[in-house]
């Protein structure tokens, strides 16, 4: 983007946002709401938010929107008041004309154009999800933005509630669970300063919350969140409610993390007593309340218990969605690694090779989830001392991670940890297998550099 503006004074600038205002209104809007929001580039489309314009111009011809975006913003680009690049359809107000415009402001005034710049950026901003993150990050300084409008002159509202939502769970998507856990709790404060404090949308947050500081590994926080969230479901939902199952999960699995076997599995059959009590044995909660009973009590040793509730989790995930579904091939994953525990070589390496024909089918041979079956069974099967049948799983596991998350990514370093320490025992060996082995290794120091 160029800039073609001269130094303007603050009087300079108004006169010609006074005429803005005259040749089309949109533009102006526009400025005011950028103004309120971060010194940094925004897309043509938050234009086309401002009042009298379309308000999700994915639903409308892309022709239209690129028409309607650029009668906004040529008056005011005209003018100098921002500068553009046309090619990728962005903006950014020209030197002086934040400042100019912000200053202009009275604090009722503040507080309106505040509040329209967070609904324009709650429009342009996509939902959390990792394909999102390119778009999430470039906005990031804008969301940062909302965070402090948030604060003063005080924009709390479900515009800025969703920014900071989506913002923090897209954070959390990249493993950045504190800086998402900051943004949560943004949320979480605005969410409370709209609705109360005994709103049902404060349990979501609170939920949501608990889970990033548990990814986190802040234990105590996460704990206190759930807590929370149970004690006002308690209060603002029937008794028995089925909506406090996931809650009382997360907790359970949180107090294992902590140590607290015994918390845990109360927790968990609470959870169960609860579910029984709203008729609701046959729920998927039922199922995942089951399954993280099993590997509590596979935690503390009780080994066979563990392995009866996580072939009831199994029977109840497949009865309610077939075999072909992620929770089914998670529960033949945590019944293989118990039946091994227990001595069923035959039956662990069944079920294994079930987990993952059904994420090969469900997601394809280059999915993090086959990753992570194929990684399981090779373990499975070079504790077997079965090494080249090994070999073969690790190749297509560790292949299949680095495919699909790229060598730099967190969970990497835990699959090339497993296949380093397979490989070291096998090139040990004076065979082919061995060769194979000393090889691969070769490579990865290399790449390593």
């Amino acid at each position: 983007m160029t800039d073609t503006s001269e130094t303007r004074t603050p009087e300079e600038i108004l006169a010609l946002v006074r005429e803005v205002e005259q040749e089309a209104p949109g533009g102006a809007e526009t400025l005011f709401m950028a103004a309120m929001l971060a010194d940094a580039s925004l897309p043509y489309d938050f234009a086309l938010s401002v009042d009298g314009t379309p308000h999700n111009p994915a639903l409308i011809n892309p022709a239209a929107a690129f028409f309607a975006a650029t009668a906004i913003m040529d008056p005011i680009i005209e003018r100098g008041l921002a500068l553009a690049d046309a090619d990728n359809q962005v903006f950014i107000l020209a030197p002086g004309v934040r400042e100019t415009l912000r200053g202009s402001l009275t604090p009722e005034q503040a507080l309106e154009w505040g509040g329209r710049a967070v609904y324009a950026l709650n429009l342009v901003l996509p939902d959390a999800d990792p394909q999102h993150w390119p778009m999430v990050e470039w906005l990031m300084p804008h969301i940062l933005a909302c965070r402090d409008l948030a604060v003063d002159p005080g924009v709390v509202t479900a515009a800025a509630n969703r920014v900071l939502h989506q913002a923090g769970f897209s954070l959390h998507f990249q493993q950045r669970h504190q800086e998402g856990a900051v943004l949560l709790e943004a949320a979480l404060d605005a969410d409370i300063r709209a609705k109360g404090e005994r709103h049902p949308d404060i349990t979501a947050d609170l939920e949501g919350l608990g889970t990033v500081y548990w990814a986190a590994g802040d234990l105590a926080r996460a704990e206190t969140a759930f807590r929370d969230c149970l004690a006002l479901q308690r209060e603002i939902f029937t008794e028995n409610n089925p909506a406090s199952a996931p809650i009382l999960n997360s907790l359970a699995m949180v107090l294992q993390a902590a140590g607290r076997n015994d918390e845990a599995e109360r927790t968990l059959r609470d959870c169960l007593a609860l579910l029984r009590g709203a008729g609701a044995e046959r729920h998927p909660a039922t199922a995942s309340c089951l399954n993280n009973l099993a590997l509590v009590l596979e935690g503390a040793g009780r080994t066979r218990e563990a392995l009866g509730a996580a072939l009831q989790s199994l029977e109840l995930n497949g009865s309610l969605y077939g075999e072909l579904h992620p929770d089914t091939a998670s529960g033949h994953n945590v019944v293989a690694l118990l039946l091994d525990g227990v001595g069923d070589g035959a039956g662990a390496e069944d079920h294994f090779r079930k987990s993952l024909a059904i994420r090969e089918r469900l997601y394809g041979n280059d999915h993090p989830e086959t990753a992570q079956a194929e990684c399981n069974l090779a373990l499975f099967l070079a504790s077997a001392r079965r090494e080249a049948e090994a070999f073969d799983h690790f190749e297509r596991g560790f292949s299949a991670y680095e495919y699909s998350l790229g060598p730099d990514h967190p969970y990497m370093e835990t699959a090339l940890a497993g296949m380093i320490e397979f490989l070291e025992q096998a090139a040990a060996a004076d065979s082919p297998l061995g060769e194979r082995a000393r090889a691969r290794l070769k490579a990865i120091v290399q790449r390593a550099g």
